[in-house]
């Protein structure tokens, strides 16, 4: 089967950057027409308006779907995606694609995952097969998009076998590394003094940068476990980039906490950052602290060392480059310290990606093209009959 029209689902920038390298080599193929269902924090002003970043890289879309639910509530992202799950399927119904494509654990992609069974339509989950131990509702999300999809392209060897537990026939899944790992391989560097000087912070020598957001379970805490962070920071006199969180519930805390240390020199808050900029500003970090993905999938290729805060990411494939600590001051006083130690400098640098060597976009479309999908639409194979 030839596949013509290709279309993909995003509702948020940290999805986007993991996916968007793939997303312009399809658009740059002459033969294959590419749409993208555009949803959530993209189109909120709240989270910086992100739908622009996909329309200053000249991707074609689809439909943009305004489907947040901006609420403190654990209700608003079910609510959410009921929203997008009514609203997507016209525009997909009149795209008739020959294939979709979607990544990750959030509710957008397991509506993908659902039209594409629904409709009969071959579909692709990219980064299955994860695993965390943190009680996050993205865990066994990301299984059921796993089982609802056609095919899966995976990021290392671990996620293979894990599919394969959960009844996947190895025909259907294949390991191409991390398409999010491509760019710090492609992206020209910057120097650190233009970086900064850029953010108007000339006279800082070193930085950190913090991204941290809601603990599930733990919402209420979420401000006060971020604020140690900073405190922490102005403490050890480390100055540092600060992301705002994600959409989840508990997220309107830590905004708060942003909005308390505004004017503080010691850190430059940012919504959302141009994708050149925030891989040098990765590059060129003392360490990451928080609790974000990046630290466990982007980091190690750099490599930089990672404060994990809490128990989010906890039982992630994760390399030496990553501490984890618990939320008191103490705690992450003690992560930062040895993350700056020569001990640790040594350790790092013989850290290698578990997630792939920043080659994997050209593993997918290959793929994509090569691979008969028609003859995987049908998932006729179920683990739990045995005749």
């Amino acid at each position: 089967m030839s596949i013509k029209k290709v279309l993909a689902f995003t509702s948020i920038r940290s999805d986007y950057d993991l996916m968007s390298g793939l997303y312009k080599r399809i658009a740059s193929d002459r033969g294959i027409a590419l749409g993208l269902i555009v949803s959530g924090a993209h189109l909120s002003d709240t989270y910086g308006y992100t739908v622009q970043y996909i329309e200053n890289d000249k991707l074609p879309i689809l439909a943009k779907i305004e489907s947040l639910i901006d609420s403190n509530s654990p209700a608003a992202r079910i609510k959410s995606a009921a929203i997008l799950m009514q609203c997507c399927i016209h525009s997909i119904e009149s795209f008739k694609p020959d294939l979709i494509i979607y990544a990750g654990d959030r509710e957008d992609a397991l509506i993908a995952a659902m039209a594409g069974a629904y409709l009969k339509i071959p579909s692709i989950h990219f980064f299955g097969g994860d695993h965390a131990t943190d009680g996050n509702v993205d865990n066994p999300v990301r299984h059921a998009i796993s089982k609802l999809s056609s095919l899966h392209f995976v990021s290392n060897a671990l996620h293979v076998e894990r599919l394969k537990k959960i009844g996947e026939p190895e025909r259907r899944i294949f390991n191409i590394g991390s398409p999010a790992l491509d760019k710090y391989v492609t992206e020209p560097v910057m120097q650190k003094k233009d970086l900064l000087k850029r953010f108007n912070r000339t006279k800082w020598q070193n930085y950190a940068v913090v991204i941290f957001h809601p603990i599930l379970g733990e919402e209420d805490k979420a401000g006060m476990y971020f604020e140690e962070i900073l405190e922490v920071l102005k403490e050890l006199n480390i100055n540092a980039f600060v992301s705002y969180p994600n959409i989840d519930a508990g997220n309107k805390q830590i905004v708060k906490v942003i909005e308390k240390f505004a004017k503080n020199q010691h850190y430059v808050f940012y919504k959302n950052m141009e994708r050149s900029a925030f891989i040098n500003l990765m590059r060129h970090a003392l360490f990451l602290i928080g609790n974000s993905s990046a630290g466990i999938l982007e980091a190690p290729i750099i490599p930089l060392g990672v404060v994990n805060v809490g128990s989010r990411q906890k039982g992630r494939h994760a390399t030496d480059n990553v501490i984890f600590v618990g939320e008191s001051r103490n705690q992450i006083k003690k992560g930062i310290e040895t993350v700056l130690s020569n001990k640790f400098k040594i350790i790092l640098k013989n850290v290698q990606s578990p997630y792939g060597n920043g080659k994997s976009i050209d593993k997918a479309y290959c793929l994509i093209k090569r691979l008969d999908i028609k003859s995987y639409k049908y998932k006729i194979e179920d683990p739990l009959y045995n005749e």
